[in-house]
């Protein structure tokens, strides 16, 4: 079992693709897919109910991959297949470069996606020969909280259990985080503002200038974040604007990232957002626009019997536990979470602890392959306990 989890995660491990861009580790789930005894979906098929499968649709961006098991009611898997734009690190001591499995690419498997995929399709092997009824959601583009949402309604219907994971982000070595909660909302947006091009020596007064009123919204949006009440976060990752350097800049583009304890939180912090955006374009006859890129909701963990049903489970067999840890950053799995609760059906997220080489989302990230077997263990006694509900 350690050596096919350990080959699947360098396989995929040498090439990273970014969201809905990864063509080549898609069709490489569904060479080893067909292999087994299942019902596969893919191209649009997994996009948009009752769509066809057609393997042309993969190169279109339409990326991503479901293994099915036997019949309605399913347990739903879900691991996300996507990398980062990050260029691996050359030095020869990272282990991916001892042993020949670096990218060959420049994006990098910099948050463990690679192991997700490894541990799903290891799954996919066992339920092959169970007879389980179970779905298997290979889900591209979580990285920027695109994917989820994406996904046909289908996927989730006739299902009654659902458990997704992570590894690594702060759970120690050999403990299984079991009830994963503390989800943070996420909204990526871009706030763009348009003024007037003038010269910047002749007539700047002819101008409007729409750094200056980017400048003031920055400025003024500072004060969102501040609440008795609700953790709120807001990040300026990117700025894009102008052309010229004797011009008057006209356009201006913030590339933004805010995040929250809760939905109704994030609600009102982009609404506040936006009447700023309004107050500072309006006083210098300027216009503005918002466009939301992707969101994500925020989730916590209440199921405490389930959560610990199964702490005693994994206990029992000798697998270290931490109930309930928060994650403090967002995900899309929360889409998942959140839609499958409303409908009473079981779910849950694991934390899978493990030596990492560096943080996550960095050109030295990597962790400890031979916890895999671990981690594979830990989630089919998890599996096993709530298909017992």
């Amino acid at each position: 079992m350690i050596m096919n989890l350990i080959s699947y995660r360098r396989l995929f491990h040498k090439i990273p693709e970014l969201g809905f861009e990864e063509v080549k580790t898609t069709k490489e789930i569904i060479k080893i897919l067909k292999n087994l005894n299942c019902k596969l979906y893919y191209g649009k098929a997994i996009y948009e109910d009752g769509a066809e499968s057609d393997i042309n649709d993969i190169d279109k961006g339409f990326t991503g991959v479901m293994a099915e098991f036997g019949k309605a009611p399913y347990f739903l898997f879900r691991a996300d297949i996507d990398a980062l734009k990050i260029k691996e690190t050359q030095d020869v001591t990272h282990i991916p470069n001892l042993f020949g499995f670096a990218s060959t690419n420049n994006n990098m498997h910099a948050c463990g996606h690679d192991g997700h995929i490894a541990l799903a399709l290891s799954l996919c092997e066992r339920f092959s020969e169970s007879g389980d009824s179970v779905r298997v959601l290979f889900q591209p583009a979580e990285e920027g909280v695109r994917g989820a949402r994406s996904m046909a309604d289908f996927i989730t219907e006739d299902v009654d259990g659902f458990l997704s994971y992570h590894i690594g982000l702060g759970e120690k070595k050999g403990y299984i985080g079991v009830g994963t909660t503390d989800f943070m909302a996420t909204t990526k947006l871009d706030m763009s503002f348009f003024g007037k091009s003038a010269h910047a020596a002749n007539a700047p007064e002819e101008g409007i200038c729409a750094l200056t009123i980017a400048m003031a919204f920055i400025d003024m949006i500072k004060d969102l974040t501040v609440d008795v009440h609700h953790k709120k976060l807001i990040n300026i990752g990117i700025i894009n604007g102008g052309g010229q350097r004797n011009a008057i800049m006209d356009k201006i583009t913030l590339g933004m990232d805010l995040r929250s304890d809760s939905d109704e939180a994030m609600d009102e912090m982009l609404e506040a957002m936006e009447n700023i955006a309004k107050c500072v374009s309006d006083a210098k006859g300027a216009k503005y626009e918002l466009g939301i890129i992707a969101r994500a909701s925020a989730y916590k963990e209440e199921n405490v019997n389930l959560v610990d049903r199964t702490i005693k489970k994994l206990n029992e067999n000798s697998v270290k536990t931490d109930r309930m840890p928060s994650f403090g950053a967002s995900e899309d799995v929360t889409y998942y979470l959140k839609k499958l609760k409303q409908k009473d059906v079981p779910a849950m997220h694991l934390m899978l602890g493990t030596n990492l080489k560096g943080p996550h989302h960095s050109d030295v990230f990597d962790f400890d392959e031979e916890d895999l077997e671990y981690f594979y263990k830990a989630i089919g006694l998890a599996y096993d306990e709530m298909k017992e509900e």
